[in-house]
């Protein structure tokens, strides 16, 4: 869309004669620009203007339209259906053993476990 800024300093430069010619193509131009846009939304067009008035269509680039956006291309729509439970549960008791074997041959460094010790209450609260 031509402003009309724009076409007052064309029309400076512009022999007279030449003025019918301009004022025919910016018609054109403005609705070829209408249609496009409602075609294309996003996009660019780049123009020129001849020495004789007529309007060069330089640059044409229609935008790209925005995906959907649809999460399963990153996620499956299902995912426990596709799960083989035996082998889920194969590798958590591998994993359970590990960590229970690991709690056996651990060795005692002095502390007491918490069911050993004598319960006392907090010591903010203690009135002595």
């Amino acid at each position: 869309m031509l402003h009309r800024d724009q076409i007052l300093s064309v029309l400076e430069q512009l022999p007279l004669w030449h003025w019918p010619v301009f004022f025919f193509e910016v018609w054109w131009f403005e609705r070829y620009y209408r249609a496009y846009r409602a075609a294309n939304p996003v996009g660019m067009i780049g123009i020129s203007i001849t020495h004789k008035g007529r309007i060069i269509i330089t640059l044409q680039g229609a935008g790209d339209r925005p995906a959907p956006s649809d999460w399963t291309l990153h996620a499956p729509r299902a995912p426990w259906a596709r799960v083989d439970l035996s082998r889920l549960a194969a590798a958590f008791s591998v994993f359970t053993d590990a960590v229970f074997a690991s709690a056996r041959n651990r060795p005692a460094i002095g502390l007491a476990p918490a069911c050993d010790r004598p319960a006392i209450g907090p010591l903010m609260l203690d009135p002595g």
